[in-house]
């Protein structure tokens, strides 16, 4: 272009001069036009990235932006701030959810405390609003930061890595169980005012079952979120990872039973009638068993789950499917073995306590074939026997001819009285009101050890057991 500018002009130092001079303006204006070409592909305002749940520039007013602006002072509060500022599409959320559960109570579709009648499809709807909440909460500030590649700039603060990984799990669970458990508990206790009662509509141990869900949904989000990167990446990991804990969990507790029944079965641990005795005498109710299988299988699986997440927060992600997986089999193998534990524990005592339930229900009807009824009997004299006694009446198995050896039973007319009893192998008791149809008898039988057990029975029925126990 040099050579072609020298045709055209004269070879004299007017016209380098005026040649000078355009390829001086050529440049200037090629140089404005790149730097305005790059100022349009950037993104003012925000964060760069391209994740679909990036938060705008103007999402809230001017001046709740100004409050949560970082300061030149104050690292830990600059921390929260940025939480703050990165978790704003819940803000956006929340209300809509706030609203919905107003509409709700107001129009009184939510059901009342204690009502049997299935939520309305629009209480799930509002419900679902929780759900969504909790998992973003988890996920949404520390994808945002690796989709845009700011977290490993945070990683060389003088902050420590520990206080920052901190800030994000408390924020994420703080801001999960607020928007989604608390606001909409307080708009459902302010229905319950206008209606009359505080709790119409909330059930304290409903919301505590909530509070709890909510809390490991936003944690299991957070846990996603360490270890792949962006948000919807978590979002999409999080099902699978719960469902394969769920499915070690469950599959832990199907294999303890059968394995249990084959140590059994095997080694007769239930020979000495004193263990057997001490580990039946072990109660549990239902809810004692589920508030157990919670506690086992939860909290060592998720202490386990909390470490895992500080230190994939601190460590570079290598962001594939067996990186993933190799995070979560020992989360599984935790789950399983927890499982399994409780498990085989209660299959062990239900085996022990069928043990138990053969020697009362052998003795009953040996009982029953040697004494038909209690007319006969008088509590002065009652009838004395011997395991010798019942085995000719009926026929013993082998364990209970061992454990009875030796020992006196007496058996005398017995009054029972209403109220809740354990029922054998029956793990949980029962209300139970006598028969005036029926008479009732104890039988005491006095073992050779010195332990005493006091079994009572209804006569003439074949399976008229209604307790027994040994010391």
């Amino acid at each position: 272009m040099w050579r072609l500018a020298s045709s055209f002009l004269p070879a004299t130092n007017t016209g380098v001069s005026i040649a000078a001079f355009f390829f001086l303006c050529y440049a200037g204006v090629m140089l404005w036009l790149g730097r305005r070409m790059l100022a349009r592909f950037q993104v003012t305002g925000g964060m760069a990235g391209d994740d679909l749940l990036m938060a705008g520039p103007n999402v809230m007013p001017g001046a709740l932006v100004g409050w949560f602006r970082c300061r030149p002072t104050g690292a830990f509060l600059n921390l929260i701030r940025k939480e703050f500022r990165l978790l704003r599409p819940l803000w956006l959320i929340t209300p809509l959810e706030v609203l919905g559960w107003i509409c709700l109570t107001m129009f009184r579709f939510v059901p009342e405390r204690g009502s049997t009648r299935n939520l309305p499809v629009a209480v799930v709807m509002v419900g679902a609003f929780s759900i969504l909440i909790a998992i973003l909460a988890g996920s949404l500030s520390l994808g945002e930061e690796r989709t845009s590649g700011t977290h490993s700039w945070h990683m060389t603060q003088p902050v420590p890595a520990r206080r920052q990984w901190l800030i994000k799990l408390v924020m994420a669970i703080f801001t999960g169980v607020v928007c989604g458990v608390l606001l909409p508990t307080l708009v459902l206790i302010a229905g319950g005012l206008i209606f009359g009662s505080p709790f119409k509509f909330v059930d304290p141990h409903a919301e505590m079952v909530w509070l709890l869900t909510v809390s490991l949904l936003s944690f299991a989000s957070f846990w996603c979120a360490c270890v792949v990167d962006g948000t919807v990446r978590a979002v999409l990991w999080l099902f699978p990872m719960m469902g394969a804990l769920l499915l070690a969990g469950r599959f832990g507790d199907w294999v303890a039973p059968e394995l249990m029944g084959f140590v059994v079965s095997r080694f007769d641990p239930f020979a000495d009638f004193r263990f057997t005795n001490l580990i039946s005498n072990i109660l549990y109710s239902r809810y004692a068993t589920t508030a157990m299988f919670a506690t086992l299988l939860f909290v060592p699986t998720l202490l386990l789950g909390v470490m895992q997440s500080y230190r994939l927060f601190r460590a570079q992600l290598q962001d594939s499917a067996m990186s993933v997986i190799r995070c979560l089999l020992p989360l599984a193998i935790v789950a399983f073995l927890c499982s399994f534990s409780l498990a085989a524990f209660v299959a062990f005592v239900d085996h022990a306590k069928q043990q138990m339930w053969t020697l009362f229900r052998e003795t009953h009807e040996a009982i029953e074939k040697i004494q038909p009824g209690t007319a006969k009997l008088d509590a002065a004299h009652p009838l004395e026997l011997t395991v010798e006694d019942l085995a000719k009446a009926s026929p013993l198995s082998e364990r209970t001819r061992h454990w009875l050896g030796n020992s006196s039973i007496t058996v005398a007319p017995y009054k029972p009285h209403p109220g809740r009893y354990c029922c054998g192998g029956n793990s949980s008791g029962i209300t139970f009101v006598p028969d005036k149809a029926y008479s009732w008898y104890l039988a005491t039988i006095r073992l050779p050890s010195g332990s005493n057990c006091t079994v009572s029975f209804q006569a003439g029925r074949g399976y008229g057991i209604l307790g027994g126990v040994c010391e």
